[in-house]
């Protein structure tokens, strides 16, 4: 004879509460704590000077005489020093985690012993760099390890040098992403008066022209200059480029000594620092 069997229904709702319960407690313990070493301290637009470098397993300090320098905007571009040449580079950060695309630079040669290949090896750990730890006055990079390769100490920038009445000299000219520096033994020039009139040297003439400020927008119009032919391969053709670039200033910005002229897009055209 079939035995009778008696199937316990279990209700629905009790056990899918409890599973909503449990669920959030199960992807809550999951994800406790914070990625190692952040400090939730923002990097973008900050400044740092490095200090010291991993390089063969040892850590090193910056020579003599050379400072190597960390800039950081908000729109995704580090800018700096290496030592010699001044560097340009993109980044991207998730978290703690940081790509730093490959750096272009200028192209000068420093003779001084050890500088180009101090400069070579900052901007090769600069691509390396995997996380990234930032705190008041202190920022260190480390590579996919976890090995600290790169440390820093913060800038605080000093008051902006005024448009009108500094005396600039250029350092740097913006072509696209390529950044060329000026020719060794020519000095460019500019001297913005507080009449409205700027001029200065383009490396063989001097040049003038007007110029309408207001807030960040600057546009240089009437640019004249004398006619001397200059010796020296490429001095003539640079000036022509400086005149050029100048006339298609519509924005600047000032970071503590530094000048940058920018075009009506944004992009960067000429970089100056103060004359010392």
């Amino acid at each position: 004879m079939e035995q009778n069997r008696t199937i316990k229904k279990i209700p629905l709702l009790p056990v899918l509460a409890g599973l909503m319960i449990l669920l959030p407690l199960i992807v809550a313990a999951g994800c406790t704590g914070t990625s190692p070493g952040s400090s939730g301290q923002p990097l973008a637009g900050t400044e740092w000077t490095l200090t010291d470098y991993v390089s063969g397993g040892k850590s090193l300090q910056t020579l003599d005489g050379t400072s190597i320098t960390l800039i950081v905007s908000d729109d995704g571009q580090i800018t700096g020093t290496a030592g010699c040449n001044h560097y340009f580079a993109s980044y991207e950060m998730k978290g703690t985690a940081i790509t730093i695309g490959q750096a272009g630079s200028t192209e000068m040669a420093c003779m001084a012993d050890g500088v180009m290949e101090q400069e070579s090896t900052y901007l090769s750990l600069l691509n390396r760099a995997a996380s990234v730890t930032t705190g008041n006055d202190r920022l260190t990079f480390a590579d996919a390890t976890g090995t600290t390769i790169l440390s820093y100490a913060r800038i605080v920038p000093p008051a902006p040098e005024p448009l009108a009445g500094t005396n600039w000299t250029l350092d740097s000219f913006y072509t696209g992403d390529v950044v060329s520096s000026v020719i060794s033994g020519t000095t460019i020039t500019a001297v913005f008066n507080e009449d409205g009139r700027v001029s200065g040297s383009a490396g063989c003439n001097n040049y003038f022209g007007t110029y309408t400020v207001s807030g960040n927008s600057l546009s240089i119009s009437s640019i004249g200059s004398t006619k001397m032919n200059c010796p020296g391969r490429g001095v003539i053709r640079q000036e022509g480029t400086y005149l050029a670039s100048i006339s298609k200033v519509k924005s600047f910005s000032i970071s503590g000594s530094r000048l940058s002229l920018a075009d009506a897009n944004g992009a960067t055209l000429l970089s100056f620092t103060k004359e010392s």
